[in-house]
C-alpha cells in the first residue's frame, strides 16, 4: 500500500510514500501527513503502527510535522527516536493588504514556464535555494537535497503550476502556485530569484501577488522555513501574517 490510515483510541495518523523524494535521494521515503492524539499511549501505538507499515515497504526515511506547541506529540516522537530537523511557519496574506511600491523598471514579467526553461530553472533551484526539510537535515547528502529541489521545480513546470520570471530578456527566477478559484485562494508553492538578481525578489513577489489579485484571488497561504530569515523579512514587508509554527521530525529506519 502506498499510503496508510491508522486509528487508535483518541488518535489518528495518515502517511504516504513519497516517490518524488525517492527519485533524488535514492532510497524509499515516506511522509506523515496527519498526526493527532490526546493520550500518550495512543500516540505511541500510532507511531509503532507507522513503523510497521514503513518497514514492510522498505522505507528508510520517515518525515512528519506537528504543531510546535503540542507537547504530547513532540514527546511521543522523541520517545520513538525521531530526530528534530527543522521548524516551519505557516503564513497567509489577504489581498486587502497594500503592497509596497515597486519602480516599473524593476518589475519582472511572468509567463507560464515551458520545457525550454527547465534547465535554467533547475540551476536556480539547485544553486540558490538553501532552506527546506531536506536541505536542513544533516542526515541527507547536500547534493541529493539540492537535486530534490531541482526535481520539484521541474515537476511544477510539468504540472502547469510554474511561471518563469524574466527581466530585460533574461530569466531571473520563477514563481509557482496552486489556485483554488472557487474558494478564491491560492497556495504559494515555490518562488525565488537567482542570486545575481536578489534585488528583484520584492518586485517578483509584488508582480506575482498582483497577478493573483487580478484574478480575484482574495487570499494566499504558504509554508516557510523559520531558518530562512531573509524570506521571513520579505513576507513581513509584503503584509503576510505568521499563523502557526510546525516542528519537523524524521527517522531513519
Amino acid at each position: 500500500m502506498t499510503s496508510c490510515a491508522l486509528r487508535q483510541g483518541s488518535g489518528r495518523l495518515d502517511a504516504r510514500l513519497t516517490p518524488w523524494d525517492e527519485r533524488a535521494l535514492g532510497f524509499v521515503t515516506a511522509e506523515v501527513t496527519h498526526f493527532e492524539a490526546e493520550l500518550a499511549q495512543d500516540a505511541a501505538a500510532l507511531l509503532a503502527g507507522l513503523e510497521q507499515w514503513a518497514s514492510a515497504l522498505a522505507v528508510r526515511y520517515l518525515f512528519g510535522r506537528v504543531d510546535a506547541n503540542d507537547q504530547l506529540l513532540r514527546a511521543a516522537l522523541a520517545a520513538g527516536d525521531f530526530r528534530f530537523v527543522e521548524t516551519s511557519l505557516t503564513v497567509s496574506r489577504s489581498s486587502a493588504h497594500t503592497l509596497p511600491a515597486v519602480p516599473q523598471g524593476m518589475r519582472p514579467s511572468l509567463r507560464p514556464a515551458v520545457a525550454d526553461d527547465i534547465p535554467t530553472l533547475r540551476r536556480i533551484a539547485q544553486d540558490d535555494f538553501h532552506h527546506g526539510r531536506f536541505l536542513e537535515d544533516p542526515a541527507i547528502d547536500t547534493r541529493a537535497a539540492r537535486a530534490r529541489t531541482a526535481n520539484w521545480v521541474e515537476d511544477l513546470v510539468a504540472g502547469g503550476l510554474a511561471y518563469t520570471a524574466e527581466s530585460r530578456g533574461r530569466i531571473i527566477g520563477f514563481h509557482a502556485e496552486r489556485v483554488h478559484a472557487a474558494e478564491r485562494c491560492a497556495e504559494l508553492l515555490l518562488t525565488g530569484v537567482a542570486a545575481p538578481y536578489a534585488m528583484l525578489a520584492v518586485p517578483l513577489w509584488v508582480t506575482a501577488l498582483e497577478a493573483l489579485g487580478a484574478r480575484d484571488i482574495q487570499s494566499c497561504t504558504t509554508l516557510v522555513s523559520a531558518a530562512n530569515t531573509g524570506i521571513l523579512n520579505l513576507y513581513a514587508r509584503l503584509g503576510f501574517q505568521f499563523n502557526s509554527s510546525l516542528t519537523g521530525f524524521r527517522k531513519s529506519l
